[in-house]
């Protein structure tokens, strides 16, 4: 399998997984990962997907499954960020 469709198919996993575990909302779409990837820097790099947690637990469960499945975790808060801390080829938090 080449690497973009072994990468595609871990993300649809972990798309699927969060979907399943998750209460607050899962969003992979690309309208969304476009918003999350920029922030007040110049740099734009798209998210492989977004989790608003609902609750603690939610928080844990997502980063569990980004472990599981070896995706980078990105924490991110208001997105003022003006050096690209908040963005990154990895799950947003």
């Amino acid at each position: 399998m080449s690497g973009d469709l072994k990468k595609s198919a871990v993300n649809h996993q972990l798309a699927a997984r969060l979907r399943r575990e998750v209460q607050g909302e899962v969003l992979f779409d690309l309208p969304t990962r476009g918003r999350y990837s920029t922030d007040a820097s110049i740099y734009q790099v798209m998210p492989v997907g977004v989790v608003v947690p609902k609750t603690d637990l939610d928080a844990r469960i997502a980063i569990d499954i980004a472990r599981d499945l070896k995706i980078p975790i990105l924490p991110r808060g208001a997105g003022t960020s003006q050096c690209g801390q908040t963005v990154g080829e990895a799950l947003v938090i």
